[in-house]
């Protein structure tokens, strides 16, 4: 009976995390283009545009203090979902710079609370199975977006670019409603129980080398999408003859087989390989398909390429994400995935102005080889660490 209640937990929480990209994704894809209808400046819709990404990497380690402090993942997801109704609400009534701008910070703050959805979906699992409950959630990403962009263009497209903002508010609401279904989770752990939340867990946190070397990795593991599928990719895709059509559909594929990998890492490759060899295996694929995405002669490649693209990232990245809490106490928990998706959103900036660095004084092939051999290095130095640090995840395989 435990068990199904359970079950039936983990997938009222799976549906709300399908909610929770939708309504973070609704309106991305005409963001900039209904900003420049209302006439802001080039440079006004850069800002906007990019205040989600920045607060969403200023606010995730603190927002996973905060859970660990007050020990009520629900209340938190709750709260990130109150703020993009009220922020996209207002934006949707009084378009402006100032409430666009506004309503994308809302955005990375509610993103930010993506740290809770981890720690609470692998709550609703047994403890050696934090791999495939990571690699179950990470699907959500995926669906979440394409059904966001599917829904918010019909409704753009239909209404106008700002009822796309009804969709993120109306998906955020239903979340809201549905996370009362969710039971309040227990502490588990009897030592802390008897301690409050201390400064000492942030410090020990901080101080682990071990979620350093795999933030540093997660990087690496984001810098590729951020700054080939995002950027340059398309580019290529345009040059091959390709219209907007081929264009998203190059996009939308990264996405289906990042959600195939990211699931078949959790079921067949841990099982098959062990968790640090399927990392290996997805950063390595990441960097050797990077290098070979310049030398395509027509789009029929690049979509397969593509594919392998979005497949490998799917393996690495899930993986990366379960090793980060593996064997940690579910008290600490959310501050050290806090941590680590702290660190692994700095690839998110920092992959795309290096390669376009890199291309505008270089070239587009120098930039996707430069890419790529960061990315095999990566996996090399997993290779190299599997001995040490990494192996004690295999125990409890």
């Amino acid at each position: 009976m435990k068990t199904k209640e359970i079950n039936v937990q983990a997938i009222i929480f799976f549906v709300i995390s399908i909610l929770f990209f939708i309504c973070i994704t609704a309106f991305d894809p005409f963001i900039s283009i209904y900003a420049s209808e209302l006439g802001f400046k080039s440079s006004t819709i850069g800002t906007i545009v990019g205040a989600a990404g920045i607060a969403s990497m200023l606010f995730r380690f603190p927002i996973g203090i905060l859970s660990d402090f007050i020990h009520n993942r629900r209340l938190v997801i709750q709260i990130g979902l109150i703020i993009t109704i009220v922020a996209w609400g207002i934006a949707f009534l009084n378009p402006s710079p100032t409430t666009l701008y506004i309503g994308k910070i809302a955005d990375g703050i509610t993103g930010a609370t993506w740290v809770i959805y981890n720690i609470m979906f692998i709550s609703y699992f047994k403890e050696n199975e934090a791999a495939k409950a990571v690699g179950l959630l990470a699907v959500v990403s995926p669906i979440g977006s394409l059904i966001g962009s599917f829904i918010g263009g019909f409704i753009a497209n239909t209404y106008g670019y700002k009822y796309s903002f009804v969709v993120a508010i109306l998906s955020a609401i239903l979340a809201f409603l549905l996370t009362f279904l969710l039971k309040p989770q227990k502490r588990t752990n009897n030592n802390i129980n008897k301690e409050k939340y201390s400064l000492n867990i942030v410090k020990e946190q901080l101080s682990d080398k071990y979620i350093w070397g795999l933030g540093i990795i997660a990087i690496v593991s984001m810098m590729v999408p951020y700054s080939t599928r995002d950027t340059f990719t398309p580019i290529i895709a345009s040059e091959l003859g390709g219209g907007a059509i081929a264009i998203t559909i190059l996009s939308n594929i990264h996405m289906i087989t990042n959600g195939i990998g990211a699931s078949l890492s959790g079921t067949f490759f841990y099982k098959r390989f062990g968790l640090v060899k399927t990392a290996i295996i997805g950063a390595l694929g990441q960097g050797v398909v990077c290098m070979l995405i310049p030398f395509v002669t027509n789009i029929g490649l690049l979509m397969i390429l593509q594919c392998l693209a979005g497949f490998t990232f799917g393996l690495n990245f899930t993986v990366l994400t379960s090793m980060s809490v593996e064997g940690i106490d579910s008290e600490k928990q959310s501050t050290r995935m806090g941590l680590f998706q702290s660190l692994y959103s700095i690839g998110m900036f920092f992959g795309p102005v290096m390669m376009g660095n890199l291309v505008e004084n270089t070239s587009m092939l120098t930039g996707f080889m430069f890419i790529g051999m960061i990315s095999i290095t990566s996996g090399i130095f997993m290779i190299r660490m599997k001995d040490k640090s990494y192996n004690k995840l295999e125990v409890n395989q």
